[in-house]
Formats: C-alpha cells, sequence, structure tokens
C-alpha cells in the first residue's frame, strides 16, 4: 500500500483523471519511435504535461515531447519520504531489476527522482487483480520475481537456496539433510531473545524503547517495521492538535509487544527467503503492449493447464510487468504474499476481498513449479508422516482411506516407495493437500505483518507527508483488520505448523506475551 506510483491513470495536470490507461503513443497510429526515450530529455519545452494520479508518496507527472519522440514519466519523490526507503539502495535496486526484464527502463535520475520510459500500458484495478482469468499470470510473474538472482547482502542465503529448503521446510531437511544449516536454532534463539527482552521491557517500562532488540537481518520486512516503530515513538504533532489527539492514542509498548509476538510466530511457519516486492498492488501490475516482453516475462507465462484458456486471452497479446520497488528487499516471501492478497481490498479497504482459501490454492498452484507440489508433498510425507496422516484421517472420507485400513486410521506410513505413496495413493493427495494448506497458513499469517508494516508506515506520513491523505485513519483500518482476523490466522498456523501446540498452540504464545 505503499502507493508510491499507486494507479497510471492519466489527465491534465491538476484535473481529475481520466482514464485508466497510459496513454503512450496509439498503438494504432503507425507513428514512429526513436530507438529509445533518452532523446526526449534533450529537446525544447514538451508539448504536454500530465499528472498521473493515485500516490499517495510521490509525485509522478508523463512529459510529452514533441512528435515522433516517446513519452517520458518524472518521478519526484515526496517529502521525507527517504526517512522510509534509503533511495540510494532503491536506485541499485532498479538499475538491476531493469536488466533482469522488471520496471520501466530507467532513462535519467536527479536528486529527489528520476526519469522512466512511459510504457503503453494498462494498469490493473483490484477486481481485475483477484480475477481468476488474471490470477495465474499474477502468480506466475511472481515467482519468477522471488527467483531473481538479485545482490544479497553479505552472509546471508541466496534466493536459490531459500526455494531450494522448500515450501515444507522439514520435508526437504528430510530429502536432504546435509543442506540444513545452523539457521533453525539461530532463529530459535532469536525468539527466545526476543521473548525475553518483551519480559525485561514490562518489568522496566522505563527503559522499554532499548531493552527490544532489532529483529535478524534474515527477516528485512521486519527490520523496517520495527525501524519505523522506533521512529514513531518520538514522533509529535504539536502543529496539529487534531492529529495529536488521535496520535495519543497509540500504546506504543503495547505496541510492541505485539510486534515482537508476531514476528515469533511468523519464524515458525519457516518462510523462504527471497527477493521480494512487498507492494505489489493492482497499481503496480502492468499490462504492456506495443513493446517485445523481456525474456523474463516470456519464461514467466503460467502453464497452460493452470486456466481455462481464456486466461491466455485475457492480456489482449500483452505482457505482465511489474513496477515501483522502493520497497523490495530480501525477506520472508510469506510478507510478499500476505500482502499481495490484502491488496484485493483496494485504497477502499474493502478487506471483505480478501482470498479464500481456495481463492489463494489456484493462485499457489499457479505460482509453484510443474510438479513441484508432488515434490514437495513427498518430501513432506518423509519428514511429518504423523502429520500427513492426521490430516488425512482429519479431512477425507472413510472410502479415500488405504484399502485394508480400520475406520478412521489412515494407511501405513509410506517410505519413498511405500504403500500409498504412489502418484495416486491417499496419502500422497493428503500430502499435497498439507503442502496447500501451509501455503495459505503462511500467507495469512504475514497478512497480519503486512497490516502491521502499513500501519506502522502510516504514523510517520501522518507526520511528514504534505499530500492530503488521512494516514492516521488508514493506520486504525489496517491495525482494526489486523485484530479481526488474528485469532483466525493464528489458527491456521496451528494446524498446519503444529510444532508449538505443546505449549498452546500460536494463540496461547502470543497470549503469553501480552
Amino acid at each position: 500500500m505503499g502507493g508510491g506510483d499507486a494507479e497510471l491513470s492519466c489527465g491534465p495536470l491538476g484535473s481529475p483523471a481520466q482514464a485508466s490507461k497510459q496513454e503512450g503513443l496509439d498503438r494504432s497510429s503507425g507513428a514512429q519511435r526513436p530507438a529509445s526515450p533518452e532523446s526526449a530529455l534533450s529537446t525544447g519545452p514538451p508539448e504536454e504535461v500530465s499528472k498521473v494520479s493515485g500516490g499517495i508518496s510521490n509525485l509522478l507527472v508523463k512529459v510529452q515531447p514533441p512528435a515522433p519522440l516517446r513519452p517520458v514519466a518524472v518521478k519526484v519523490f515526496g517529502d521525507k519520504t527517504e526517512l522510509l526507503i534509503d533511495r540510494e539502495a532503491e536506485k541499485r535496486t532498479l538499475l538491476q531489476l531493469n536488466a533482469l526484464g522488471f520496471g520501466a527502463p530507467v532513462v535519467g535520475l536527479f536528486e529527489n527522482g528520476r526519469v522512466e520510459a512511459f510504457l503503453d500500458c494498462i494498469t490493473l484495478n483490484p477486481e481485475q487483480m483477484a480475477d481468476p482469468r488474471f490470477v495465474p499470470h499474477i502468480a506466475s510473474r511472481l515467482r519468477s520475481f522471488h527467483e531473481l538472482p538479485m545482490a544479497e547482502p553479505p552472509g546471508l542465503p541466496s534466493a536459490a537456496d531459500a526455494f531450494d529448503s522448500t515450501l515444507a521446510a522439514e520435508g526437504q531437511a528430510a530429502a536432504d539433510g546435509s543442506r540444513r544449516s545452523a539457521s533453525g536454532s539461530g532463529a530459535s534463539a532469536a525468539v527466545a531473545a526476543v521473548a525475553a527482552a518483551a519480559a525485561a521491557a514490562e518489568a522496566a517500562a522505563p527503559g522499554y524503547r532499548s531493552a527490544l532488540p532489532r529483529p535478524s537481518p534474515q527477516s528485512s520486512q521486519w527490520d523496517a517495521i520495527f525501524g519505523w516503530l522506533e521512529m514513531a515513538e518520538a514522533l509529535t504533532f504539536d502543529h496539529d492538535p487534531k492529529k495529536a489527539e488521535a496520535f495519543a492514542k497509540v500504546d506504543f509498548p503495547a505496541l510492541r509487544k505485539e510486534l515482537s509476538a508476531l514476528w515469533a510466530l511468523c519464524r515458525r511457519v519457516r518462510s523462504p527467503r527471497v527477493f521480494c516486492h512487498n507492494d505489489l498492488l493492482s497499481g503496480n501490475i502492468l499490462i504492456v503492449h506495443g513493446e517485445p516482453p523481456p525474456a523474463g516475462a516470456a519464461a514467466s507465462a503460467p502453464p497452460a493447464s493452470s486456466s481455462a484458456g481464456a486466461a491466455d486471452d485475457v492480456l489482449g497479446g500483452g505482457w505482465l510487468q511489474f513496477i515501483d520497488f522502493e520497497y523490495s528487499c530480501y525477506g520472508e516471501r510469506g510478507f510478499d504474499l500476505g500482502n499481495h492478497f490484502n491488496e484485493y481490498a483496494g485504497f477502499d479497504c474493502e478487506y471483505g476481498r480478501f482470498p479464500t482459501p481456495e481463492q489463494q490454492k489456484a493462485f499457489f498452484r499457479s505460482y509453484l513449479r510443474p510438479g513441484e507440489l508432488r515434490d514437495l508433498a513427498i518430501a513432506l510425507l518423509a519428514s511429518s508422516p504423523d502429520l500427513v496422516s492426521a490430516s488425512a484421517q482429519s479431512s477425507a472420507p472413510a472410502s479415500a482411506l488405504a484399502p485394508g485400513s480400520p475406520a478412521g486410521q489412515p494407511g501405513p506410513s509410506p517410505g519413498p516407495e511405500g504403500p500409498g505413496s504412489g502418484p495416486d495413493g491417499p496419502l500422497l493427495a493428503a500430502a499435497e493437500a498439507l503442502v496447500l494448506d501451509r501455503l495459505v497458513a503462511e500467507a495469512c499469517v504475514f497478512a497480519l505483518a503486512s497490516h502491521a508494516y502499513w500501519g506502522v508506515w502510516s504514523y510517520i506520513q501522518a507526520r511528514y507527508s504534505p499530500i492530503d491523505f488521512d494516514y492516521l485513519s488508514y493506520s486504525e483500518l489496517r491495525w482494526a483488520e489486523y485484530r479481526r482476523r488474528r485469532e483466525e490466522f493464528l489458527g491456521l498456523v496451528d494446524r498446519c505448523f503444529p510444532q508449538g501446540q505443546g505449549q498452546g498452540g500460536a494463540a496461547a504464545e502470543a497470549a503469553q506475551r501480552h
């Protein structure tokens, strides 16, 4: 919900937006285009300057040079946004992503902004983003994004290593134990440190702010959340009594405690570390026409079996592109998934649009590579046969149990080639279902983290942004949805990742930190 560019609707500068399509050169006009848009920067006065509407962080305008030169987009960063965004890191990221086939090509840089090629494209709206015809394309493109060979901070695992580790971390550990590192014990130690710090903070409120350590650098989204939280705690609104009154209601000690508990719970799902977009709202997903797709876009086309035929036509001969990487970083994949699903709500925050488990599973079937679901299921069967058996027993009718099994009992625990583990075995089917259930649980618990991310982000924007937007009310909307879905989503973690149930499960673990 960063909304750096938001929906790319164009209209005359200062007027309401008039269309959801970017106004590049008319594809049917046959107008000659130069080889690149750089020449637009060296001409005389532009023929037209128009504002691209919808953003709540930055100013974006389209500059149309004299024909036949191509238009460019000029992005001016919002005031104080450097408090939230490392602009040097963003520049490096964007140039690297350009080389890998993502984003509008950068054609110029200046101190507080940049110039990009203006793409001939259509911006999706929230309804289209959730449309089953578009979902396979988005899911497949996001998987390609998550596998990009971006530069990693030193000492941290690569994206390839993250995907080698599996969606069901225990499954891959059993299939390839030599690949396991000490990260699991490190995560446990980090969780214990957070819990101990939270307890110490409760006992010594005056030292609370400094008592809680920052989370591990393995979770960059959490670095942002806790860094912004520390920044927000020091904010004042002396210039605006109405904002000051609303901001005074924020209970920062309780909020910090809640977030440290959520962080520990998110670690339970062992979400792979990948390069994440972190702001994949509908306005940052484009259908590009009139330009050849980069190699990565062609490679990320969904398999034909992932849709009912119409999906291939829904792009109208174009290809899918992501833009706006201000918040992109390495981090936990679940955050990108949960944040994307939160954005089904659109700018009106209609959170009833959050996808159902079945809608999420349709997304994940396109996100996974061909054959990957079965491979993950086999790995999960090898590492956690009791968990799979329990899942099969709770969800399958008696007729689906292995032949000869007593009523209510699953078939024998299989080895890789054992009974019930063949292509059509009921336990393998149960394992595949559990892999998908785990993906849903991962996305949902990180959807809570997404609400926290933008909820805290909004406090800083409320203080510094010159844009006429009620950030404090928006923050409360995010926290209200967080509270509404919290117990439901923690219940999914308990069911799919039950290693904490000896202490009463995810909800009880969270309650113990209150």
